[in-house]
């Protein structure tokens, strides 16, 4: 091994017993490296003609390869380092007693002289040194392996570029305020910035105690989520399963072909509405074949079970029997055997078949929670079957539950008002009257669908008046006349009308 260095400490690997790298540059100068993975700086010298092996510190920012070099020289030439960190500190320093024995070897060549380290000022800690401490004690202990690899790409790619050579302490809020802006392009990155940047103070000045400043990322202000919830149509749903068939039946290598394990695991998750990497990590001793449980050693939100339906356990035993009956093993597998890694090429080319580009994967489980909430289904136990650990999480379908209870609740009083009572004529139904071409000309900028909205053309003229129609009688979303758009288009619209403001705006032009 040559001269010890930054770089080399970081690539050493634990093993399952300690072990020792030496320094050429520095006879005696060495790191151990322990099991845990901990990294030692130790020096070995003679002291009364016994061999002594003396500890300088564990590698970290505050302690790196060319510091305890220094120390090591040093000890080596028998001057204790505590003594020098006295005499820089000055007479009010607390005493540091001398060790018993001194070593008697004489100084190498490689050793500076005392002279210079006591002139030798203080380097300071920058953000790139602290942050290799980050990754090797907290990100890489703590968090997920997609966690870990999303923290270092945004340090890596977007935080050390840019401060990776400051002072830590001179980082201030003005400083964090500009990278986020210059990442306004990307405001779903530029909030993660400051999530990791963020953790990566906290840990400075919370766990490690190095400053009492304030957390630079303090008060910064995020950019607003531009979170775009998709629902799945039944018309889309359809157009997807011809897609499907149609790939399957193509032959392997042929433009559209579709290999099974990929579509399987879209049927997992549209049924089941779990997590991408749930069903990609799922395996064969999880399922519960008696009780049609799912049990999920190791999720994002921790160990869950999933009860899932018959269809999804008749899915689960084709696969079984068509890929040998396994006992152990992955569920999805690719035709060799091995890990499906992405599903995103088998995504795309179904979307891009379907023509729906707008509609993302995850929107699959979007999907799942609406349709279970127009069913009926309560909001907490929606929350359930899509493993949310907290209750905050699920409150964005809120909306899609209110509406739910509002219908159920407005057909059910008219079905016993009918059923019981006589409707007073001032309560009777006014006669529904569609936009005029006058109404329709000043509200259609406001209708059309995104640029990117796939799917089949629809008459937004006949969503509008299908919504109104709606809200006028009271009524059902699946009573909307045939003469209007279908119903689910309708409800579809509405909530994302009334969630971003445009059916207000809609209203105020008609009532005007």
């Amino acid at each position: 091994m040559g001269t010890l260095t930054n770089a080399i400490v970081r690539e050493l690997k634990p093993r399952q017993g300690t072990y020792e790298v030496t320094c050429a540059g520095l006879p005696g100068f060495a790191v151990r490296v322990l099991p845990t993975g901990k990294k030692v700086f130790v020096v070995r010298h003679r002291v009364d003609g016994k061999d002594t092996r003396q500890k300088i510190g564990p590698w970290s920012p505050t302690l790196p390869v060319e510091d305890a070099r220094r120390k090591a020289a040093l000890i080596l030439s028998g001057v204790n380092p505590a003594l020098l960190e006295q005499t820089k500190a000055g007479p009010s320093a607390a005493p540091i007693r001398e060790p018993k024995t001194a070593p008697r070897r004489a100084p190498p060549e490689a050793a500076p002289p005392v002279s210079e380290h006591l002139q030798r000022p203080a380097s300071p800690l920058t953000v790139q040194q602290l942050a290799e401490r980050f990754l090797a004690e907290y990100v890489d202990v703590y968090l997920k392996p997609n966690s870990a690899k999303n923290y270092r790409f945004i340090l890596d790619d977007i935080i050390l570029p840019v401060l990776g050579d400051r002072d830590f302490r001179s980082v201030s809020r003005r400083d964090v305020q500009a990278l986020h802006v210059s990442l306004r392009e990307r405001p779903s990155q530029a909030n993660y910035m400051l999530c990791v940047l963020g953790s990566l103070y906290t840990r400075i000045t919370q766990d490690w105690e190095l400053s009492d400043m304030r957390n630079p990322t303090t008060r910064v202000k995020r950019f607003a989520s531009r979170r775009v919830e998709r629902f799945l149509s039944p018309e889309e749903r359809r157009t997807i399963y011809e897609v499907v068939q149609a790939g399957l039946r193509r032959k392997p290598g042929s433009r559209g072909h579709l290999e099974p394990a990929g579509v399987w695991a879209l049927q997992l998750l549209a049924f089941t509405g779990m997590r991408r990497s749930e069903i990609l990590t799922l395996t064969w001793p999880m399922v519960d074949w008696q009780h049609n449980v799912l049990h999920l050693p190791d999720t994002k939100t921790g160990q869950r079970a999933v009860v899932v339906s018959a269809q999804v356990m008749a899915l689960l035993r084709e696969i079984h029997d068509r890929t040998g009956n396994p006992r152990s093993g992955l569920v999805i597998r690719s035709r060799n055997g091995r890990p499906l890694i992405s599903l995103n090429k088998t995504w795309e080319t179904i979307r891009s078949n379907a023509g729906i580009p707008d509609v993302r994967l995850h929107d699959l489980r979007h999907s799942f929670a609406s349709d279970a909430l127009m069913s009926g289904v309560p909001l907490a136990i929606v929350g359930e079957m899509l493993g949310h650990k907290q209750p905050s999480t699920t409150q964005r379908y809120a909306h899609l539950s209110d509406r739910v209870v509002r219908d159920a609740l407005e057909h059910t009083t008219r079905r016993i008002a009918e059923a019981t009572f006589t409707i007073p004529a001032a309560l009777a139904e006014a006669p529904f009257e569609p936009l005029t071409d006058a109404q329709w000309k000043r509200i259609a900028p406001l209708t059309q669908p995104p640029r990117n909205h796939g799917g089949r053309p629809i008459d937004m003229r006949q969503v509008v008046d299908g919504i109104r129609w709606v809200l006028q009688r009271k009524a059902a979303w699946r009573d909307v006349p045939s003469t209007y758009a279908n119903y689910t288009s309708c409800w579809r619209w509405y909530t994302r009308w009334e969630s971003d403001g445009t059916w207000q705006q809609i209203e105020n032009i008609l009532s005007s």
